[in-house]
């Protein structure tokens, strides 16, 4: 094999094998050498040659072109170098790689091969017939894989059985009606914001006017009945003239809040009941707070009837009569002997109280009567017409469901009223964070189902006199079973 190949020999595939004398192409070197054209090739039965495979590095194999010559550039002619063997002819067929063959280049049309004006052909061959080209005349080389098949470029899947669905038109108009929804949604959270915002400080406002007490210390019973869906607040109000005066406790009424029964039990205890108080032996019931308030009130229910009780309402006479003038006073249907009786209370102590005249709103009669704050509180004093203090007590509830009757549809300008007259005169043990809690239920709490109870219930107690004086003498077992089927319930 010679070293003196030129650079188009470098980068091509095709060996060039000199002349010798014991290959069939030795006449045609030196016929080339000589520059003297054959007539006519001699004939000999040579086989043909089959070029030598050269290895060629892994991953830079080229493919052959099945069936396809390289083609000599046009208008050239090829001579041999003086003083250099010649290189081999144009059109020498490139040798096949190993492992497969060329593949033709798409789209290329090849053309048939020019004559020279040095013939270069092959001799010998197949019947001594001279040839061009492969031998194999594009037969696979022997011992050859077998060519790899023609890729072909992956056809895309088309939705739809090869059609494609057609796309529906889109509404200009939707996102005009989805906008108009958004900002309508936008503007109703603002002012439910801005609302909720001014309820929220007005609230927080009201509830700092209140007295607030602290209750720590208490001497609790650990067995007491308590729910987490009741909640049960003592409403106190008593005969006190001043917000510094304790006065006793004339009404004493459990509100109890039923959040999966939906019903508010107001629950009055009646003060004549005669009871253990801690710490201070037997006595009535209304004596313990003027023992020790509040607290001590509360101890003492939780202790005799068994039901836990966390928080208290005081309201002394003042605030009361205020508060049934800020919802513009109640309605209540009286008998013309309770009418003569709210008017001796009047001349006896609430004008008086209230700072005005003795003889200022006296009743004529009795009916169907619009009562102000005034008459109001007597109402709820009455004590000595009919069953006594069981009548007593059923005023009290009759007022107070009147009141919260009528705070369904308070008129916002009177929350100053309220402020000023009512709430410095309202005491309570509840924190800042719990008042604002239920002022939040408080228009759900308004829409509850109301019922009411007195205990002791009826036939569960009977009267004696005691060391107290005249009292009533309770079975608390029994009591605490008709609280429990009345507040408790689910």
């Amino acid at each position: 094999m010679s070293d003196r190949n030129n650079s188009d020999n470098q980068n091509t595939n095709t060996i060039y094998i000199p002349p010798s004398s014991g290959s069939p192409y030795g006449h045609y070197h030196a016929e080339q050498r000589g520059n003297v054209r054959p007539t006519s090739p001699p004939q000999h039965n040579a086989q043909p040659v089959r070029p030598l495979q050269r290895q060629t590095p892994q991953g830079s194999q080229q493919r052959p072109q099945q069936g396809s010559q390289q083609r000599p550039p046009q208008g050239s002619q090829q001579r041999p170098q003086q003083g250099s063997q010649q290189r081999p002819p144009q059109g020498y067929q490139q040798r096949p790689q190993q492992g497969y063959q060329q593949r033709p280049q798409q789209g290329y049309q090849q053309r048939p091969p020019q004559q020279y004006r040095n013939d270069q052909y092959y001799n010998g061959g197949y019947g001594g017939e001279q040839y061009y080209g492969d031998p194999y005349q594009g037969q696979p080389y022997p011992n050859q894989p077998p060519p790899y098949p023609y890729p072909h470029e992956p056809q895309r899947r088309s939705s739809g059985g090869g059609k494609k669905k057609a796309q529906p038109k889109k509404s200009r108009r939707k996102p005009r009606r989805k906008s108009l929804i958004g900002r309508l949604l936008t503007t109703l959270l603002i002012i439910f914001l801005l609302l909720f915002g001014v309820y929220s400080c007005t609230a927080m406002s009201l509830i700092k006017k209140m007295e607030h007490v602290d209750t720590s210390g208490r001497n609790r019973r650990s067995d007491a009945l308590s729910r987490s869906y009741v909640t049960n607040v003592l409403l106190i109000g008593t005969d006190g003239r001043t917000s510094d005066e304790r006065g006793r406790s004339d009404t004493m009424m459990l509100a109890s809040l039923n959040s999966k029964t939906d019903k508010v039990s107001l629950i009055s205890f009646m003060r004549d009941c005669y009871v253990e108080i801690p710490d201070y032996g037997w006595d009535k019931l209304n004596a313990s707070y003027s023992y020790g308030g509040p607290e001590l009130l509360m101890d003492t229910i939780e202790h005799n009837f068994g039901i836990a009780i966390d928080d208290y309402v005081s309201v002394n006479f003042v605030s009361f009569a205020n508060i049934v003038d800020a919802v513009g006073g109640i309605d209540v249907e009286i008998s013309d002997a309770e009418a003569q009786e709210i008017n001796t209370i009047l001349q006896a102590e609430v004008n008086e109280i209230m700072g005005d005249g003795v003889l200022d709103d006296l009743l004529k009669n009795g009916g169907d009567l619009h009562l102000n704050g005034k008459q109001a509180l007597s109402y709820a004093r009455i004590r000595y017409i009919g069953n006594a203090d069981f009548e007593r007590t059923e005023r009290q509830r009759r007022v107070m469901e009147l009141v919260m009757n009528k705070l369904k549809s308070v008129d916002p300008t009177l929350l100053p009223k309220l402020s000023s007259s009512v709430l410095p005169g309202v005491s309570t043990n509840m924190s800042t964070g719990e008042l604002y809690a239920l002022s939040l239920r408080a228009p759900f709490l308004l829409g509850y189902d109301r019922q009411q109870l007195q205990i002791p219930a009826e036939g569960t107690y009977y009267g004696d006199n005691t060391s107290s004086g005249d009292a009533l003498i309770v079975d608390f077992n029994s009591n605490y079973n008709v609280i429990y089927e009345t507040a408790f319930t689910e």
